[in-house]
């Protein structure tokens, strides 16, 4: 016996269950409130907001706001189409007289009262996040506008004597915030080390291990080791120098920390914490700069450099990768520590030139180097010397130069804000395309060596899958090029960070693209995408078994003949891949009612240069349905004749007696007079016409010619050979016109053959002379 709950109780619990989502959604309505008046603080302050600080504290707090509305907007839409169902399960309120139990009445209004909640809730949260990505936007574009008014300044040129008078005018007040700051940074050193000086030697001795012991298993073992392990190819050169660069970026970074450890108490002053974190990153970032340089120039290891460099260029190169990071280092330490201490304008215009100037002078110091090379190549070039670069070379030169020139010029002039953003550009740019380089060479050669023919996944996918090697191989392509374009795409992105545009921006608007750009009704984002792709794959494959399954297990056990199997072979073949695109555009959210335009278009195509291509397609169905030749048929077709040996979607194979393959277009063989020499009856015909002198005995000569066609295998008893008498030619002789059938029309020319080389035998035994 069931017990059940009493009326009352019954109702109070469905009640309660029902008002369980509203409780969050009443919660969190003062929070979006909250919200959006922030938001329109964060949008009146924007008037008239110059400093770049402030812009992107505010672009933070937005941020924060439009992370939350989308998580209110995530939470909520499930929970209005939960509602909207069971209202929908509910129905409408009966009209006229018609009653309904009271509870299910109460139950629709607290359901109804509940989603104008949770609806107005969610417009609100929607509401919020469309005015956060606007004020993003134009947080976006007022950064941008201060970076450009930043770089168009002009200010007193740093060799007037003027700008000498102004910068010492201000030594007093400068010198005084340097001190300051040393003065704090050296007390709590101080402090942490007679906290614990035990303690912070050991993590000195740490740091002083990590790096000769990283320096030494770099530079000799990792090679080694990775060539023990990896197969010879190129990923044996691109592997240790991606594994050297990490390991000794990764070593720094712990070094940094080993230091701070040792040299920093737990809370530091804000101004000597900022101060180690950006010595620590720029350690870091310098180091990084020089295992790049020194992996990619590889100047003792020949055979392990990757570009195309000679020894005498790589030579020549070998000090420029630690004077780049030290001239990074150099010109960022001291903009940076005067935007702590907050110096004045003219040391801070001081600072930006010797950033400046230090950048250009290490590129000018690549540009001679290169230039005195190429030099000495042209004046060398007899036959036996190869340049020491590839041509690609003149390019970057031509910038540098370029590049150079503007950056001394602003300096000159007075521009010293555009000089010195120029001159740091030119040495990141740099060092951005040699870690891309890096990067998409180990990436091809990893994915190459993997999935390649050769590699270790690619002979486990051919020998389990049964895959043809050279699928495998354009997978592995394939699949490198998109590693390689997303690579790409973030070095864009780092590439884009100095122009007025944090990385965060970027990777903001890419996140856009990967939500989905609308067209129309459809949204097309990548994931969507690579769906459609996976689904259109799988359709593919499973109608390849299919197929596959047919053509070898189903088909052969009917009655139907070898050319009527291959046409069902290909119309299911050509069945599928129509369905597969079917169900890939359903997949990407393109029903079959929305491809009417796409029709549309494909009838203009038609019409004006696709009429050829159509016709041939829907012949080959014709000659696939209606069978007037089929694969194995002999035909002739104009001047070519032979044997078809497949129809295709646009043209048929004919292979002629030589073994050339002829291509027909299918319309000729529906359009044409097409000779099918095995259509119906396929039996050949052999033919021998034999002129004989008047004189001959013409009954002699008939029966040798029946008993010679009786006793070939190949002649079949049915029709039965026949010795016809067609007349007389113009030189006097008798024609003896013999005839005879054979299985096949195949066997008529070499069936005709071995019955006269017998005629001719025979009539040399018997004397009789044919002149």
């Amino acid at each position: 016996m069931r017990h059940r709950l009493p009326f009352p109780r019954s109702v109070l619990l469905v009640l309660f269950l029902a008002l369980l989502p509203a409780w969050p959604a009443a919660a969190q309505a003062p929070a979006l409130e909250q919200a959006r008046q922030q938001l329109e603080e964060i949008g009146t302050a924007l008037d008239g907001q110059t400093d770049d600080a402030a812009l992107q504290a505010s672009r933070d707090a937005v941020l924060k706001i439009q992370a939350g509305a989308d998580q209110i907007i995530a939470e909520r839409t499930p929970q209005l189409q939960s509602l909207d169902a069971r209202l929908a399960e509910l129905g409408d309120a009966p009209a006229g007289e018609d009653q309904e139990a009271a509870e299910v009445t109460r139950e629709r209004r607290s359901l109804q009262q509940q989603r104008s909640e949770v609806d107005a809730e969610l417009r609100q949260a929607k509401l919020a996040s469309v005015e956060s990505g606007q004020l993003l936007e134009r947080i976006a574009a007022e950064r941008q506008a201060t970076f450009r008014r930043t770089l168009s300044e002009r200010t007193t040129a740093p060799w007037s004597p003027r700008f000498w008078r102004e910068l010492g005018d201000n030594r007093q007040r400068d010198d005084a915030r340097l001190a300051g700051l040393w003065r704090d940074a050296r007390d709590a050193v101080v402090e942490r080390w007679q906290s614990g000086p035990l303690r912070s030697s050991m993590y000195l001795l740490l740091a002083l291990l990590v790096a000769v012991v990283v320096g030494w298993f770099g530079a000799r073992s990792v090679p080694r080791l990775v060539g023990k392990h990896i197969p010879a190819g190129p990923l044996r050169r691109s592997a240790p120098a991606l594994a050297r660069v990490l390991l000794s970026t990764l070593a720094a970074w712990w070094i940094v920390g080993l230091l701070n450890a040792a040299l920093l108490p737990a809370s530091p002053p804000l101004a000597v914490g900022r101060l180690a974190n950006l010595a620590g990153n720029l350690l870091v970032f310098a180091t990084f700069v020089t295992t790049l340089g020194a992996v990619l120039l590889s100047v003792r290891r020949p055979s392990w450099r990757l570009p195309a460099i000679s020894d005498e260029g790589a030579a020549a190169l070998r000090p420029l990768p630690l004077a780049a990071a030290l001239a990074i280092v150099l010109a960022t330490f001291p903009q940076r520590l005067g935007a702590l201490v907050n110096a004045s304008l003219p040391l801070a215009v001081a600072l930006t030139a010797l950033a400046a100037l230090v950048s250009t002078s290490v590129v000018l110091l690549a540009l001679l180097r290169v230039h005195r090379l190429q030099a000495r190549t042209v004046e060398a070039a007899d036959g036996t010397c190869k340049p020491h670069f590839r041509p690609w070379i003149n390019v970057a030169t031509g910038i540098g130069w370029v590049g150079a020139a503007v950056c001394l010029l602003g300096l000159l002039t007075g521009y010293v804000a555009l000089s010195g953003f120029i001159a740091l550009q030119l040495l990141w740019t740099a060092v951005m395309l040699a870690t891309l380089y890096l990067g998409m060479r180990f990436i091809d050669d990893l994915v190459c060596a993997v999935l390649g023919a050769n590699g270790l996944a690619g002979r486990r996918i051919n020998n389990r899958f049964g895959l043809d090697p050279r699928h495998v191989e354009r997978l592995a392509v394939v699949l490198s090029a998109v590693l390689r374009t997303l690579l790409a795409l973030l070095g864009l992105i780092a590439l884009a960070m100095p122009y007025g545009a944090s990385g965060d921006d970027l990777i903001d608007r890419a996140l856009g693209l990967a939500r989905g750009i609308t067209i129309g009704e459809l949204v097309l984002s990548p994931a969507s995408v690579v769906r459609a792709m996976a689904v259109f794959l799988l359709a593919t494959g499973a109608f390849h078994l299919i197929k596959r399954w047919l053509a070898r297990r189903y088909l052969p056990t009917t009655r139907m003949d070898e050319g009527m199997r291959a046409s069902v072979v290909a119309l299911f073949g050509y069945a599928g891949i129509v369905a597969a695109v079917a169900m890939a555009l359903a997949a990407i959210g393109v029903g079959l009612e929305r491809i009417a335009w796409i029709a549309s278009a494909l009838s203009v195509g038609i019409g004006f240069g696709l009429q050829a291509i159509v016709q041939n397609f829907i012949s080959g169905l014709i000659l696939l349905a209606e069978r007037p030749v089929k694969v194995g048929d002999w035909v002739v077709v104009g001047d070519a004749e032979g044997d078809i040996r497949r129809i295709n979607v646009r043209a048929t194979e004919i292979q002629t007696g030589d073994r050339t393959t002829v291509l027909v277009p299918n319309s000729e063989l529906i359009t044409k007079t097409v000779r099918n020499r095995t259509y119906s009856n396929a039996e050949g015909l052999v033919k021998i016409v034999l002129p004989m002198p008047l004189a001959t005995d013409a009954d002699l000569v008939r029966d040798l010619l029946l008993e010679t066609f009786r006793q070939h295998p190949g002649i079949l008893d049915a029709p039965a050979p026949n010795v016809l008498i067609d007349g007389i030619n113009d030189k006097g002789q008798v024609l003896f016109s013999a005839t005879g059938f054979v299985a096949t029309p195949r066997q008529a020319s070499s069936t005709r053959s071995a019955l006269l080389f017998e005629i001719l035998r025979k009539l040399r035994q018997l004397n009789i002379r044919m002149l």
